[in-house]
């Protein structure tokens, strides 16, 4: 029986899978008379089987850089979530003063040097300056107590403006002040003296402190 000729259709698939997707990269079809005595036949079988394995090589060369790629992705993942998790949240400040000031007077600026929270950093505890470190709605908090015979009035400044003001003396020898005020970054804020005489006390059964949060 002579050899017939053969009719024979191959498709060469290549598929990558990655992340439960599939990235074609050819799909050429081969359509071709094959005979057993076509000398051709065997030349067109070793362009198939070249075809083949550059397909594979390229499959393989692209798997290796998805991995590279994706190994990348994940360490930059994690070092964000260690960044967000590692930053304040907010900003908040509290320090006191850790002895009694002996006689301070007018015009001085109140240190608080025993610091209890700093969220920031914006808070000196050398100059009694707090120094706005993110914009927003912060309510700000400082109280003062006096030595019983004598009298103080204490200030809340905003760089040189005045936004807070209070009395203390025998009567209420320690007294609280609040303020609720709009600030920006790098505005400073300190607690300064208006006038008086005599100690200003912090000790265990009451301390002269100040204290700030940011709202919003």
């Amino acid at each position: 029986m002579a050899f017939g000729c053969i009719l024979a259709y191959m498709t060469v698939f290549t598929v990558v899978e990655i992340n439960a997707k599939s990235i074609l990269i050819k799909n050429s079809t081969v359509k071709n008379i094959i005979s057993e005595k076509t000398p051709s036949n065997s030349t067109l079988m070793s362009t198939l089987m070249d075809q083949l394995y550059k397909e594979t090589m390229l499959r393989f060369q692209i798997e290796k850089k998805v991995q590279a790629h994706t190994q990348k992705v994940s360490k930059l993942e994690k070092r964000e979530e260690g960044s967000v998790y590692n930053k304040p949240k907010g900003e908040g400040f509290y320090a006191y003063v850790s002895r009694d000031l002996a006689n301070p007077g007018g015009g001085h600026t109140l240190v608080y040097d025993a610091l209890m929270t700093n969220l920031r950093d914006g808070y000196n505890t050398h100059t009694g300056v707090f120094t706005v470190p993110v914009g927003g709605l912060y309510s700000l908090s400082w109280v003062t107590r006096v030595q019983c015979s004598k009298s103080y009035t204490s200030q809340l400044h905003v760089n040189k403006r005045i936004v807070g003001s209070t009395f203390a003396y025998c009567g209420y020898n320690t007294v609280t002040g609040n303020a609720v005020v709009q600030l920006r970054k790098g505005d400073v804020v300190f607690v300064r003296t208006l006038s008086g005489s005599g100690k200003i006390r912090s000790n265990e059964y009451g301390r002269t402190s100040f204290s700030g949060v940011l709202i919003k």
